[in-house]
């Protein structure tokens, strides 16, 4: 099983994306991680990083209404979700 190369991780607190940052790079040696503070940084961030194996996204952050933001995911083809993940 391969892990994952690179992370996006999408939370509006620092404490909780320092964090999973921290848990992220301890799990994975040598994964590069990407943070995003808002529904509109992640979105740039994933565009710019359209190889991201994984995105980590909080469902309630700044821009987003419920699930509008993985709908925007789900919906979106610069970010290929057929080999990818979100949790």
């Amino acid at each position: 099983m391969q892990l994952a190369q690179k992370v996006i991780i999408a939370d509006d607190h620092p404490l909780f994306r320092a964090a999973l940052k921290q848990a992220v790079t301890q799990a994975v040696p040598g994964v590069e991680v990407v943070e995003a503070d808002s529904l509109t940084a992640v979105q740039g961030a994933a565009e710019q990083h359209a190889d991201a194996d994984l995105i980590l996204l909080d469902i309630h952050m700044p821009g987003a209404q419920g699930f509008s933001g993985l709908v925007f995911f789900t919906g979106s083809t610069s970010f290929n979700s057929s080999h990818s993940g979100f949790w």
